[in-house]
């Protein structure tokens, strides 16, 4: 019998096995694998995130009944910046969030607001309002979320079940209705699929974009850049870095120009705030001990110029050669812990990582606790401000944070450690650029990928997809 054009995560992922059994099972030792092709697998994948999001829209149901207003919305772990924000700024009467009181927003993700705004048939402040603009934010999400699933299939052909780990992760129904962040997610897979397929520049240009949702693209698009210099692309790699600020500068000059500097909020925000929720220099100000707000930016700062030179030493000298997918894992660890600030929903931006290593589902369950642990700590704790016995103390939200932060340390490893099973791990280094070592290049050896019993493995239908089972009250800003 050949061997399948790709792997059956229900035959080689215990975690998977088991929940496959709520759709009768495993497949099938006599199946016919890639019958259908990555079509069939795209489509099951799409089903999956389509359930996840809706999903996360029934877990925002009180606010979506109610609005979103104070102290409920925290109470019930319903929090979302969109509506939020709509209701706040100028938004609500279909303008751009810098105009009036302005937005700590950044770019891409105002503007993307605004383009909600614009899509909602009804304006205003009433809970009506806020119906219709969660509902399309919504509605853009999934759109969103299909696009960068469909880049991750079209990265992992020979792989391409491992986008579950983006398309069916438990932290999309907590995480991914918050805030814009599946804008940026969605550019950086592409970004990576067009530094794959040899165009840099545009590579570069989609990374830089997302760079106006979060930072966190820089990471991605570094380690991209230090795989790239070292596999003898180096022109590519000055391509994807000069492509990169140039495609950001070509939105941000004409916001500035035409709507002034409020549009720069989120910068001088972030570079005057203290600490903030998420991370372990918040503790400190939690156990009454707070930070001066200049060493918190002062060890951000160099928080990101650790990970670069740690990215460019595991690029350069660590053993074992590591793809770009391992060195922005640990670059992205250390940004994480040195951060001022980790908003809820910045958890999403290591689904990519898990997703194009191909971790085992167990290791991304223990990390997706961590982070849905924390996500309703944080709300408690916000919640303690307005009812001391039924928030979160600052010790025990502290916690939370050192929860969390284990979690995020045992994904990374998990990443580092899984990619050497990786079928097609060489597939993303791009054209011409041979597997290194720990990336075979052929099928897998069956001592790597182990069988499940046969008992355990009835025949099923082919393409079947396995279903995976206190601080001052924030602004929306400070918590996006």
């Amino acid at each position: 019998m050949p061997r399948p054009p790709y792997v059956v995560p229900s035959r080689h992922d215990r975690v998977v096995a088991t929940a496959s059994n709520v759709i009768g099972g495993p497949v099938g030792r006599f199946a016919r694998i890639g019958a259908r092709g990555l079509r069939g697998v795209a489509a099951a994948l799409i089903a999956l995130a389509g359930t996840m999001l809706a999903l996360g829209v029934f877990q925002k149901g009180h606010c979506v009944v109610k609005g979103w207003a104070n102290p409920d919305q925290f109470w019930r772990a319903c929090y979302s910046d969109v509506p939020v924000l709509h209701v706040t700024t100028s938004l609500a009467d279909r303008g751009l969030p810098w105009s009036g009181g302005g937005s700590d927003q950044p770019l891409l993700s105002g503007l993307t607001m605004w383009l909600v705004s614009l899509l909602t048939p009804r304006a205003g402040t009433d809970v009506g309002a806020q119906q219709w603009v969660f509902a399309t934010w919504a509605a853009l999400a999934l759109l969103l979320l299909v696009v960068a699933v469909l880049a991750c299939v079209a990265l992992l052909p020979r792989d391409p079940w491992h986008a579950a780990h983006l398309a069916a992760s438990p932290v999309l129904v907590v995480l991914a209705l918050i805030s814009t962040d599946l804008v940026g997610i969605a550019l950086v897979l592409w970004g990576w699929w067009a530094w794959t397929r040899g165009h840099p520049a545009a590579a570069g240009a989609l990374m830089g974009l997302a760079f106006l949702v979060r930072p966190f693209p820089l990471v991605f698009l570094v380690a991209l850049a230090l795989v790239g210099f070292r596999e003898g692309r180096a022109r590519d790699a000055v391509t994807a870095l000069v492509a990169a600020p140039l495609a950001a500068l070509a939105l941000v000059v004409p916001a500035v120009l035409l709507l002034g500097d409020g549009v720069l909020q989120a910068l001088r925000g972030w570079w005057a705030a203290g600490p903030g929720y998420g991370v372990p220099a918040l503790i400190p100000q939690l156990m009454r001990h707070p930070l001066d707000g200049n060493v918190v930016t002062a060890v951000a700062v160099a928080g990101w110029v650790l990970a670069l030179l740690v990215g460019a030493w595991a690029t350069f000298r660590a053993f074992g050669r590591p793809d770009a997918v391992r060195v922005a894992a640990v670059m992205l660890l250390i940004v994480v812990v040195t951060a001022k600030s980790l908003s809820v929903q910045s958890g999403l931006w290591l689904l990519p990582l898990l997703a194009l290593s191909g971790v085992r589902w167990r290791d991304h369950l223990i990390w997706a606790a961590a982070e849905i642990v924390h996500f309703e700590a944080t709300w408690l704790h916000i919640g303690f401000g307005s009812d001391p016995g039924k928030g979160l103390p600052g010790s025990t939200y502290s916690l939370a944070i050192l929860i969390r932060m284990a979690g995020w340390a045992w994904a990374v490893w998990s990443i580092w450690v899984s990619t050497e099973q990786h079928r097609g791990r060489h597939a993303l280094a791009g054209p011409d650029v041979p597997a290194t070592p720990t990336e075979p290049t052929g099928p897998p050896a069956p001592a790597e990928l182990p069988e499940l019993p046969e008992a355990a493995v009835p025949a099923q239908d082919a393409g079947r997809a396995p279903a995976l089972a206190a601080p001052a009250q924030p602004s929306p800003a400070q918590l996006s």
